[in-house]
């Protein structure tokens, strides 16, 4: 499974709406999106401010982890 993404989703985008409510929907859907590298529609400032409470795999966080100590978390 090199090389591909892997897409197993358990919703329906159509049915929760664009945007998540609640800071416990923000982290689940930041999770699932990054974890599953489904990178669309992501904005680093949303991953930056939630940075600390995410549960990234650890080649995930350290990726992030690196980008923020050389760009700073204002993207």
């Amino acid at each position: 499974m090199d090389g591909m993404k892997k897409f197993v989703w358990d919703y329906r985008n159509n049915r929760l709406g664009k945007k998540p409510r609640g800071e416990r929907a923000i982290l689940w859907r930041l999770e699932r999106k990054i974890n599953y590298d489904d990178w669309n529609g992501l904005d680093v400032r949303v991953i930056a401010r939630h940075f600390n409470k995410l549960k990234l795999d650890p080649g995930k966080y350290a990726l992030f982890d690196a980008y923020f100590k050389q760009y700073g978390k204002t993207g």
